[in-house]
């Protein structure tokens, strides 16, 4: 992913405040991944097919909170 990252300007938000904020928001989405893999997830939970799409669901989940969480590092680092 290549977002489009902010340029510093004498009117604009202070990088270390968009530094922290980035910050803080990949430690809210590493939390909430941490939180989601703490539910219990079993095969009985689900009926036929159902599990295997459960598990395709689940992955889909993990694979967008991981872009998230990459979109906000590169903010991060580039701010830092």
């Amino acid at each position: 992913m290549n977002p489009t990252l902010p340029v510093k300007t004498l009117h604009g938000t202070s990088w270390q405040s968009l530094c922290e904020d980035y910050d803080n928001a990949r430690v809210a989405v590493e939390e909430a991944a941490n939180a989601i893999s703490k539910i219990e997830f079993n095969s009985r939970d689900y009926i036929g097919e159902g599990w295997r799409n459960a598990v395709e669901e689940r992955a889909a989940i993990f694979k967008k909170l991981d872009e998230v969480r990459e979109y906000l590092m590169t903010h991060a680092e580039h701010l830092s």
